[in-house]
């Protein structure tokens, strides 16, 4: 029988697995991303060349076959940022129970998007923070190319 992850189950799993790697946590939640962005690089029939192509090409792969969220949006300004906006993750409430505990929550989502931009689009690529205006799930994810 198949059946969906609850949201309690992979937010318990989610934390566990970034306690338990303890002070290299933020070592492998780098790798993590990258390695999911190489996977998803390589099921592309054709890698995105420009910022359009990109946003087009993440925010189908995040509503179709990698939805972690309820919204993924990306957004490409003409200052050199880029914007993952994200609402209703199903990363966050584990990282909730990380920062409750005092330790840092570890999204691999947004190292992801940083690693696949800059392999595509052949910029250097930082993230430079994240705003979480709402509730837990909901946030702006930062970079500067």
């Amino acid at each position: 029988m198949s059946h969906d992850f609850s949201i309690e189950f992979f937010a318990l799993y989610h934390a566990s697995v970034f306690e338990a790697l303890g002070e290299d946590a933020n070592k492998y939640n780098i790798k993590i991303g990258a390695l999911l962005a190489t996977r998803w690089l390589k099921k592309m029939e054709e890698v995105p060349r420009n910022s359009e192509d990109f946003k087009k090409a993440i925010e189908s792969y995040f509503s179709n076959s990698f939805i972690f969220s309820d919204v993924a949006e990306m957004t490409f300004n003409d200052d050199g940022t880029a914007h993952l906006y994200v609402k209703g993750c199903d990363i966050c409430p584990g990282n909730e129970i990380l920062r409750n505990m005092g330790a840092k929550g570890c999204c691999p989502i947004c190292q992801m998007v940083k690693s696949a931009m800059g392999r595509t689009l052949k910029k250097k690529v930082e993230l430079v923070g994240s705003d979480k205006p709402g509730p837990v799930g909901e946030c702006y994810l930062k970079y500067k190319l």
